[in-house]
């Protein structure tokens, strides 16, 4: 965690961190790997600590699931607003960038 902390802090002040490879995490979830995850999902909860926001990608088959990292339940604190499902369509409108954030 630290050295992440200290990329992450070193980027900049706003820094936002996308994780998109992340079957390491489950593959070492017993010795430190879930660990990682949830002092990562809690420090971009938090304003003053680096990264100053967490992007878990995780892909599934079906989007009502809870996310699993290679059968490794991720936590997700509120599904409300730390949980988007990113589906065909939305990643074609984001790829042609027709996409615009809802308010």
């Amino acid at each position: 965690m630290a050295r992440v902390a200290e990329l992450a802090a070193a980027a900049g002040p706003r820094t936002v961190l996308l994780a998109h490879r992340a079957g390491l995490v489950a593959r070492y979830w017993e010795v430190g790997g879930r660990e990682l995850l949830v002092a990562l999902q809690n420090a971009a909860g938090r304003p003053a600590d680096a990264p100053h926001g967490l992007w878990l990608l995780v892909p599934m088959e079906d989007p009502e699931a809870s996310p699993a990292l290679d059968g490794r339940t991720v936590d997700v604190v509120d599904r409300a607003t730390g949980w988007v499902v990113l589906d065909g369509l939305f990643l074609k409108e984001l790829k042609s960038g027709t996409w615009e954030k809802a308010d």
